[in-house]
């Protein structure tokens, strides 16, 4: 997309990608109907059990193969369908993704070597430059913390912003730890004699106010992640394939945790539609830089023409700063 055409939405730019470990095969267990009857009958507390069981593997699984990914990148394809006033829109760019500790990470879209957007966070703080179209902006939201997560998944407020924090992607894409209580639940209509990875799935909350629902496969990598609203309505759905190893520094290849390269994402409010596809992913510094999570590096960097800090709150406000000074060339495109 070159700039002055429609401008390319924050929040159609998803991010997402995920997990580890086995939650076996095996099915239920059952006791006799009656007497004589020959049919067989699940006991529900027994199958309860045996998948508590199972997803404990899986979800320690999951948080040992999240370990491995603190430090992560990747470049990735990025295919877009979404619509505003203008009508329906495709989109294809590319994407680099950078992810370290303390929170911090970044997400650049580009085309053609001209940065489109560049959402990130330093742990503390996150922001959103918008280059795709005159004049270029950037949002600081300030003191980041779940409250801003929450309330936007919850639809008040932030929503483009959370959908693309260095949490949000790595929750999206597996690549969080579960934390906290989580529910093991029967899938409505699974088949009584289904694997336990196919008969339940994971409930938790990754943020307030939000569940999280997790599918997972044989070998205990995340396959599906729904994510509801505090009204229980389905805003994003994520499915996760074509799993991979991702080299990591000080461990050997056969530990090097796995990543899903295909991420499809559907989102419903506003709908749209993602499929990103990651390109050599990693687990270890290559081409990341600090700068790429220093604000003030950033903004000389790219220059935007207006800024805008919001705080969090439940009826988030923003107030208007100076805006920098407009640059008499190349604003946006600094690499």
């Amino acid at each position: 997309m070159a700039r002055g055409d429609a401008a390319l939405p924050a929040c159609a730019l998803l991010g997402a990608w995920m997990c580890l470990i086995s939650g076996a095969g095996c099915g239920p267990k059952a006791v006799p109907a009656g007497a004589g009857s020959g049919e067989v009958q699940v006991d529900p507390a027994v199958e309860q059990a045996d998948a508590e069981r199972a997803f404990a593997e899986i979800v320690a699984g999951h948080n040992a193969r999240t370990e491995h990914l603190d430090t992560f990148e990747s470049r990735a394809s990025l295919e877009m369908r979404y619509a505003d006033s203008a009508g329906d829109h495709f989109d294809q760019c590319e994407a680099d993704i950078f992810m370290a500790s303390g929170g911090r990470g970044a997400m650049r879209a580009s085309k053609l070597g001209e940065n489109l957007l560049w959402v990130g966070g330093d742990g503390t703080r996150g922001w959103v430059f918008r280059l795709d179209h005159e004049p270029t902006s950037l949002i600081v939201y300030d003191h980041v913390d779940d409250r801003v997560w929450g309330q936007a998944f919850d639809n008040r407020g932030g929503g483009d912003f959370t959908m693309l924090t260095p949490r949000s992607v790595r929750v999206l894409a597996g690549m969080a730890p579960i934390q906290g209580d989580y529910t093991v639940r029967r899938i409505a209509g699974a088949a009584a004699g289904a694997p336990v990875h196919e008969r339940f799935e994971l409930h938790w909350a990754p943020f307030p106010k939000v569940e999280g629902v997790m599918r997972f496969d044989a070998a205990g990598l995340p396959t599906q992640l729904v994510v509801n609203n505090g009204a229980g309505n389905e805003i994003i759905r994520a499915t996760l394939s074509e799993y991979a190893t991702a080299q990591a520094a000080n461990l050997a290849q056969g530990a090097w945790p796995k990543v899903a390269r295909r991420i499809e994402v559907h989102a419903s409010e506003p709908k749209a539609e993602v499929r990103l596809y990651l390109d050599e992913p990693v687990a270890m510094v290559k081409r990341m830089k600090p700068k790429f999570f220093m604000l003030d590096e950033l903004t000389t960097q790219l220059r935007p023409d207006s800024v805008a800090h919001y705080v969090p709150a439940d009826a988030p406000t923003a107030t208007a700063k100076p805006p920098v000074a407009k640059p008499t060339s190349g604003a946006g495109k600094s690499k």
